[in-house]
């Protein structure tokens, strides 16, 4: 499971509109903050990378386990060029992959949860 339903509940209060309303808003979002992490990625702007993960960290937070939110910090700190050791970006993208499969996963767990 990917969706932390109990974070979840927290949040929205068991308001079901607000549920509604955050889970669309996430959804409506997600294909562009993918679409700008891939740009970010295909043109080795680490700079914008950093960004674009952050945001969809940031913007996923609301919903995903302690793990899963874990994964977006990794691929944050591993796409900035002043880590050390920095991470070549074809280890990072093997490492994005894996944590954007799991957006689908999250994507039915917030519809189902949501009823939308």
């Amino acid at each position: 499971m990917i969706l932390d339903q109990d974070r979840v509940s927290d949040i929205t209060r068991g308001n079901s509109k607000l549920l509604v309303s955050i889970s669309q808003l996430f959804i409506n979002e997600l294909p562009d903050m993918i679409s700008d992490i891939e740009s970010a990625y295909q043109q080795a702007d680490r700079k914008a990378l950093v960004s674009a993960v952050h945001r969809l960290k940031s913007a996923s937070g609301n919903f995903v386990t302690s793990d899963y939110y874990q994964e977006f910090s990794h691929l944050e700190s591993s796409a900035a060029e002043n880590k050390s050791p920095v991470v070549p970006l074809g280890d990072w993208s093997t490492d994005w992959n894996t944590a954007k499969v799991k957006l689908d996963t999250l994507i039915v767990e917030l519809t189902e949860m949501a009823g939308i």
